[in-house]
């Protein structure tokens, strides 16, 4: 059930009338307003903010009790300040997220209380992790504090001190090596053996991070890794259950994330997005950076052979702008092509890493800007030799003519995040990470 801003919706039923004027009238009245605005608020608020290297995105919207996503707004604003996922200068990053989040609100008139923010970047790091306990008391079986021993091990990686846990996914339990295990409490065995899957990132990334969050005067809520966002907004839980590789094309980076069994078994990032695919434009038919965006997107095609070899494309000349130079479409396929297959093979080497492979019957789902290049479906599928297909949100209420597209999986899936998984990661406050130390080095 929608609720709307401009009046409170009271229950089914004979409506009881407010009480008369006076201090006990007022009273009710005043009980009355709290008990239907309590109702009223079961819907939850959030923003998603994507923050990419082309373009900072902003999508305010509510989820409803049954799950559902009603999206109230969008804004968008063009990135100058972040390079690959990593944020370079603090006061662009500032005013490009004030633009996207002023034009949402616009659109929304509300504040939400929750804000989750993507995180990419080739800092990004996915870890296998493994320990083994003895467990306390074999004969009455396995507990919850045997687990969670065994977890907290896992946890316990050596990592640079530059670097910090992101995410943490339990892959599966072995008990009396019987592997495949989500829930071994009460089952007999000595040994409980936990395998899970850790996602650390830069701390000063983090930090710069959540820095730009409040100096544009917004409370960042949580930080979501970008792929794993996209996932939940263009990912089917078949595909999940299959084995499904998921490729988001941005502007500086290709994230990867690989699912199986509805497990997240490997994540990578890769320092190649689509604004390598307008440098090479730029360099190969000597234009500018803006007139080769612009061709990408009006013109591209990554199949040279589809595309007809006398078709022409006019570009103004640099130095004469009033004289224009011609061009074949085809050899700006050819440009785009070389471009996607470059990012495709190491698509293919990440995929080959996983150790699930052979196990992806659920194909390989591409979404993100670079998605929406015509022809990238045929060569994906030629390159990787498996079923592919554009991931575009779904599913979605309010705004969704606009939000149903790739360019924004990550800002819808940070909603759905919030959603079905709950926040992510939550810096802690200054002195409790400090106590924490404290007690790590004195024991």
């Amino acid at each position: 059930m929608l609720f709307t801003r401009s009046a409170l919706n009271f229950p089914a039923g004979p409506v009881q009338p407010f009480a008369p004027a006076g201090s006990k009238g007022r009273s009710r009245n005043l009980k009355l307003i709290k008990r239907h605005t309590r109702r009223r608020q079961k819907t939850r608020l959030i923003t998603g903010l994507d923050l990419g290297t082309t373009k900072v995105c902003a999508i305010i919207g509510n989820v409803e009790e049954d799950g559902s996503v009603n999206i109230l707004g969008i804004g968008s604003s063009p990135s100058r300040g972040i390079r690959r996922g990593v944020v370079t200068d603090i006061g662009l990053t500032v005013e490009a997220i004030r633009g996207a989040y002023e034009q949402a609100y616009n659109l929304a008139r509300v504040h939400p209380r929750e804000l989750l923010v993507g995180i990419a970047g080739d800092h990004i790091c996915g870890l296998n992790r493994e320990a083994t306990i003895e467990v306390r008391n074999p004969e009455a079986g396995i507990d919850r504090r045997d687990c969670m021993r065994a977890r907290d091990k896992a946890l316990k990686v050596v990592m640079p001190a530059t670097d910090e846990i992101l995410h943490r996914f339990l892959k599966e339990y072995v008990v009396n090596e019987q592997p495949g295990i989500q829930d071994p409490v009460g089952l007999f065995g000595h040994n409980l053996q936990v395998r899970m899957h850790i996602v650390t990132c830069s701390t000063a990334a983090a930090n710069n991070l959540f820095r730009c969050i409040r100096r544009a005067g917004l409370k960042t809520s949580s930080v979501v890794l970008q792929s794993l966002a996209s996932a939940q907004a263009v990912l089917t839980e078949r595909e999940r259950e299959l084995g499904v590789v998921l490729v988001d094309i941005g502007g500086g980076t290709s994230d990867i994330a690989i699912f199986h069994n509805n497990i997240l078994h490997h994540i990578s990032e890769i320092a190649i997005g689509g604004d390598m695919i307008t440098q090479d434009i730029a360099k190969i038919l000597r234009c500018t950076p803006h007139d080769a965006e612009n061709l990408k997107k009006k013109f591209g095609h990554a199949v040279p052979l589809s595309v007809d070899a006398d078709e022409r494309i006019e570009l103004p000349r640099p130095n004469h702008h009033h004289q224009r130079v011609s061009y074949s479409r085809r050899e700006l396929a050819e440009i785009i092509e070389a471009r996607v297959e470059d990012i495709l093979v190491l698509v293919q080497q990440q995929i080959e890493n996983s150790r699930v492979a052979d196990q992806l019957y659920g194909g390989v789902v591409l979404t993100g800007g670079a998605a929406l290049l015509e022809g990238i479906t045929e060569v994906a599928e030629r390159m990787l030799n498996c079923p592919c297909r554009i991931g575009k949100p779904s599913g979605l209420l309010g705004m969704a003519g606009v939000a149903s597209t790739p360019i924004y999986a990550t800002g819808v899936g940070l909603l759905r995040w919030a959603a079905e998984e709950g926040p992510g990661y939550q810096r802690e406050p200054w002195l409790v990470r400090k106590t924490k130390a404290l007690f790590d080095i004195y024991g």
